[in-house]
């Protein structure tokens, strides 16, 4: 999960890639040679792409970016666009919230995470160590010895951690909440004709229009509950959130169908035949491509 800002020398000329490559190569600034030869409308700002997310790159590049390749130039490429040259000018490793930090022991990841060895290997091909590790090896000395990138390996475990592990309140769990006036924030994340069929009162409904707004009113370690029809959607979305960096986001366990059954049995119940077609992307709407439209990246 990188994002990464570059800049780059765009042409469709053969020639004029390699004379920009030379001067380049004889020390010539790369805002120079960016003014001299490229046909982007990005020369105007000295070639700057502004961030992209990493795949937008690789897909120019034809390889993984890394922190190492920071400052570089790469290229010439040559892509169904055209030819460029690149240069790296800056790298933000994007952060996922989870248990894992660099500080943290291995013991303690261990006991947290018991799969976190499978997990290493099959990942970054980081093996069992022979003997059982010590109190104060962490994650990152782990890393440094394995010549692996910290923050990777950390969100790598974070994202694999929330994947395995679904937070969930139970009804009766949420019930209780309720009725001593504890509740959590409720959000429900169905679409406008289930929740006219049933609802849980107080919750609000989120959706494309107003998710910016009811994300923005909470703190990020308030607790939240997600309501879907059977915990069929929460589980997704609840890791978008906490991809986010919000802490405390649970499932309500079976969803409203289960709440129905076993707490509010007045609220109807409803059935769909399909509900593949659901994702949580349609609450959160992705970010546009700013290059959007050009005939290059």
């Amino acid at each position: 999960m990188i994002r990464v800002r570059a800049s780059q020398i765009f042409t469709h000329s053969k020639e004029d890639v390699v004379a920009a490559k030379k001067m380049l190569d004889s020390g010539t600034p790369f805002e120079e040679t960016v003014t001299r030869y490229s046909t982007c409308p990005s020369k105007e700002n000295a070639g700057d792409l502004g961030w992209m997310p990493e795949d937008n790159l690789q897909s120019i590049m034809g390889q993984e970016v890394s922190e190492a390749d920071l400052g570089k130039i790469i290229g010439p490429v040559h892509s169904q666009y055209g030819y460029h040259i690149l240069r790296i000018s800056e790298i933000e490793v994007e952060k996922v919230a989870g248990p894992f930090n660099a500080e943290l022991s291995m013991q303690s990841a261990n006991q947290i995470f018991p799969d976190v060895h499978s997990v290493l290997f099959k990942k970054f091909h980081i093996g069992l160590p022979v003997t059982p590790y010590k109190k104060e090896e962490t994650i990152t000395s782990l890393c440094q010895a394995q010549k692996k990138n910290v923050q990777e390996v950390i969100n790598h475990l974070n994202g694999e951690f929330a994947e395995k592990n679904i937070a969930v309140m139970t009804c009766e769990d949420l019930k209780q909440r309720i009725d001593s006036d504890t509740r959590p924030v409720l959000l429900d994340i169905r679409e406008n004709w289930e929740r006219d069929v049933s609802k849980i009162e107080g919750s609000h409904i989120i959706n494309s229009e107003n998710n910016e707004h009811i994300l923005g009113t909470f703190e990020k370690d308030r607790e939240i509950v997600l309501i879907d029809w059977k915990q069929d959607r929460a589980p997704s979305f609840q890791k978008w959130l906490n991809q986010r960096g919000f802490t405390q986001v649970k499932c309500l366990e079976g969803g409203i169908d289960l709440w129905s059954e076993k707490i509010d049995t007045r609220q109807n119940r409803y059935d769909i035949d399909e509900d593949d077609g659901y994702r949580y992307e349609d609450i959160i709407e992705e970010d546009h491509d700013e290059h959007e439209g050009h005939d290059h990246p």
